[in-house]
């Protein structure tokens, strides 16, 4: 496949430079730790930026590593859903900390398909929804964009520059950060513009770190661990083209682990089979825009450049 890739990027390959950060917790750019205040209704805006970056990645610079798994279900209301795969993936990030205080991730994603009930990394399936034989294209979705993190929340750079307005009212607060009996929890719910919205759709996340752990001043790097949901009207991945067809929902578990020793074999070996050295890439060096960022060229929604 096509490497869309800058030339310093195959420059760091070669030398490894763009490989480093395996461990998850070497870092690359030392910030001055903020001493976070020991009850959650004394946060300012500030502390909640760094006890959000601390919960999604790390507040120094490098690389952060989330492995993500679950079930896909399908189902056309009022009947019941019905459990299709499991899939397995991981999401590598590479955060660097601004001078103004805010953060700017970039990620990318990758998830396989498994069955059901052997949990063996698939590459095709009979749906049971649909009666009919599909083969499973993994999902490989990279943000050379980059994600902004601030007091302004989580702002999709791409998004921010189609939809000006989208972010404008948005803030760290609509991320509902509580405590309870010492774990932090983080309630997230992802939101379209109207623009591209596909209904029914819904998401909500929800992740949790020990209260001694965003408190520490000393660590940058944080455990974390979560669960979630994806409400879609269809699926063309697994032969769900029309929402005719039926709906999907996946539930999802997500894990901020060390270093990539903490994904199935399988996985790894599918990943650099298909991506080879691609895979472990910041796709900061991407020369493509993310697949967002194309569709919303081709909606005219990007600003042209010479």
């Amino acid at each position: 496949m096509a490497r869309n890739l800058s030339r310093r990027a195959a420059a760091q390959i070669a030398s490894g430079v763009a490989l480093s950060g395996l461990s998850g917790v070497t870092s690359a750019r030392a910030e001055a730790q903020r001493v976070i205040p020991n009850a959650i209704d004394l946060w300012t805006p500030e502390d909640k930026v760094t006890a959000l970056v601390k919960q999604q990645g790390r507040t120094d610079e490098g690389r952060v590593f989330w492995r993500f798994q679950g079930i896909i279900y399908a189902f056309n209301a009022p009947e019941t859903p019905v459990p299709l795969l499991r899939f397995s993936g991981c999401e590598q990030q590479w955060w660097e900390p601004q001078d103004d205080g805010s953060f700017v991730r970039y990620s990318s994603l990758l998830t396989y398909f498994r069955d059901l009930d052997s949990g063996k990394l698939i590459r095709s399936f009979t749906n049971p929804i649909t009666g009919k034989k599909v083969e499973l294209k993994e999902n490989w979705s990279r943000l050379p964009e980059g994600t902004e993190i601030s007091q302004r929340g989580l702002v999709n750079r791409v998004l921010d520059e189609a939809f000006p307005d989208f972010y404008k009212d948005r803030s760290i607060d609509d991320i509902d950060m509580r405590l309870i009996d010492g774990t932090v929890a983080f309630h997230q719910k992802t939101i379209w513009p109207k623009a591209l919205m596909r209904k029914p759709y819904n998401q909500d996340n929800t992740f949790y770190v020990s209260f001694a752990d965003v408190a520490d001043p000393e660590k940058p790097w944080i455990p974390t661990h979560g669960a979630g949901h994806i409400l879609m009207p269809s699926m063309a991945n697994i032969g769900m083209t029309d929402p005719s067809q039926g709906q999907v929902l996946w539930h999802v578990e997500y894990y901020k682990v060390r270093g990539l020793e903490h994904f199935q074999p399988d996985y790894l070996e599918a990943a650099r089979q298909d991506y080879g050295d691609y895979f472990e890439i910041n796709p900061k060096y991407d020369t493509a825009p993310s697949k967002l960022g194309a569709r919303l060229e081709k909606l005219g929604l990007m600003k042209k450049t010479n």
